[in-house]
């Protein structure tokens, strides 16, 4: 019976265990190193870009620039309006070397992106480099991003430079030096993107092993033990209980109503059971309905208090609430604000209601007690 209940259990938790595990590790290789050299520049500072060599200039590092030197600008970014109308140049691309003037520095051609406030002083620095100098008046740059240029940015870079394919790959790198971004709030995004990736990734883990292992299975056992019942008997009560979920997620018997919390299979005794009743919640975007979600609310007596099952539709809520009234004639069934005064102010004259003054057995199905469902 049990190996029944962590089948079940497997069933509900694989397929959003993998889905979370897909999100985690996708974020993580896309957004985990961007997340890493984000933290590495607050706690110990970003690199210095002059004294990087090839080998050592990856994506997503944080870099201090010290730019005594450009070939010329290649690219630029502008800003327009919705109708099209130019506001104008946002950022501007330079080629530049590697290394800066460090000539120890095995150094490679890539690019630069600056905000367009640069513009004389990139082209200041491109003349006095063209004409066989570096500048006595560097332009500096801190905890700019290397990243890797992007498809549109990487052509305009090779026609530029009007290399081979083979030239390219010894003497450039495709990357930019994004000194044009937000910092701040492009390193914040990283690391928050990262940390979730890896929160996803432990959960997801996390709840397979619970599930595989049989873990999952530890507060169904107190609830048997509780309930002093038998794997034999708790059995036939499931095997021939109704379901109203697929997997056997939600199923009510003679003696038991099953559900899964999370990962953990869970029953309630029927004999425990006070109230049961709808709840419907109506989702809102920007004052439009964008969808309704249904619930059946059981209050219990027992340590739990209540417990709230998520229900597929609004038929299924229905189905499973009138079973409940028609097999469990102790439990009232549907809400009023009435009931829910009396439950909270005065829960003897609620309990008298059903649950003190009719027995707790249940009824066989086509000989219900019929009571209006709400």
């Amino acid at each position: 019976m049990l190996e029944t209940f962590k089948k079940n259990a497997i069933k509900n938790v694989l397929v959003s265990s993998i889905v979370m595990l897909v999100i985690g590790i996708a974020l993580l290789v896309f957004q985990g190193a961007a997340a890493f050299y984000s933290l590495t520049s607050v706690t110990i500072g970003p690199k210095t870009f002059e004294d990087l060599s090839r080998k050592e200039i990856h994506n997503h590092m944080r870099v201090d620039v010290t730019l005594s030197g450009a070939l010329g600008r290649f690219r630029y970014e502008y800003e327009t309006t919705q109708s099209g109308q130019n506001l104008g140049t946002t950022a501007d691309y330079y080629a530049i070397y590697s290394g800066g003037e460090n000539e120890d520095i095995d150094y490679v051609l890539m690019a630069i992106k600056v905000p367009h406030k640069y513009y004389r002083s990139m082209e200041n620095l491109t003349e006095i480099f063209n004409a066989g100098y570096w500048s006595n008046e560097p332009v500096h740059f801190y905890n700019a991003e290397i990243r890797r240029m992007t498809s549109s940015e990487l052509s305009d870079f090779k026609d530029a430079l009007g290399y081979t394919d083979a030239e390219f790959k010894e003497y450039c790198l495709p990357y930019v030096v994004d000194a044009a971004q937000n910092d701040n709030s492009m390193m914040g995004i990283a690391i928050i993107l990262a940390t979730g990736g890896i929160v996803l990734v432990l959960i997801g883990l996390i709840r397979l092993i619970i599930t595989f292992t049989g873990s999952s299975l530890k507060k169904l056992k107190e609830d048997m033990a509780e309930a002093g019942v038998t794997e034999a008997s708790l059995e036939s009560d499931y095997n021939s209980a109704a379901s109203f979920k697929k997997n056997g997620e939600i199923k009510v018997g003679r003696q038991f109503i099953y559900y899964i919390s999370g990962s953990s299979p869970r029953l309630i005794p029927n004999s425990k059971l006070l109230w049961a009743y709808q709840s419907t919640t109506t989702h809102r975007r920007n004052g439009i309905n964008v969808g309704t979600t249904y619930s059946i609310v059981m209050y219990v007596n027992d340590k739990r208090g209540s417990v709230t099952l998520q229900m597929p539709n609004e038929a299924n809520t229905q189905e499973m609430l009138k079973r409940i009234n028609a097999t469990l004639p102790w439990v009232v069934v549907g809400y009023s604000d009435e009931l829910k005064r009396l439950f909270n102010n005065d829960r003897a004259q609620f309990l008298g209601l059903r649950y003190n003054t009719v027995e707790h057995v249940a009824v066989e199905p086509g000989f219900e007690n019929m009571n209006n469902v709400q």
